[in-house]
C-alpha cells in the first residue's frame, strides 16, 4: 500500500496508522468490529475510537490525503 505508507510518513505525529493483517487470526475481533470487507479497507477513527469515514477497494490518494487532513483540522485539543 504505497499510497498509505506515503501519507503515513506525511502525517507522522499527527495520525496513527495501525495495521491489521487480513490473514492475521489475531486480528478477527479488530476486523469484525470496524466490518472489514475487502482489500484494501481504510477506516479513520476519531481518537475514541467512532468512526469517521471508509474507503474500501482502489484508493483515491487526494481523497485520502484530504480526509486525514481534515480529521486533524476537527479534532480536540
Amino acid at each position: 500500500m504505497p499510497i498509505v505508507h506515503g501519507l503515513e510518513q506525511q502525517f507522522t505525529g499527527k495520525v496513527d496508522f495501525l495495521y491489521l493483517h487480513v490473514g492475521e487470526p489475531r486480528t478477527s475481533d479488530a476486523k469484525a468490529r470496524l466490518g472489514f470487507r475487502a482489500t484494501p479497507h481504510i477506516v479513520l477513527l476519531r481518537a475514541d475510537g467512532s468512526k469517521v469515514q471508509e474507503f474500501v477497494g482502489e484508493l483515491d490518494e487526494a481523497a485520502l490525503r484530504q480526509a486525514l487532513a481534515t480529521l486533524i483540522a476537527v479534532r480536540p485539543r
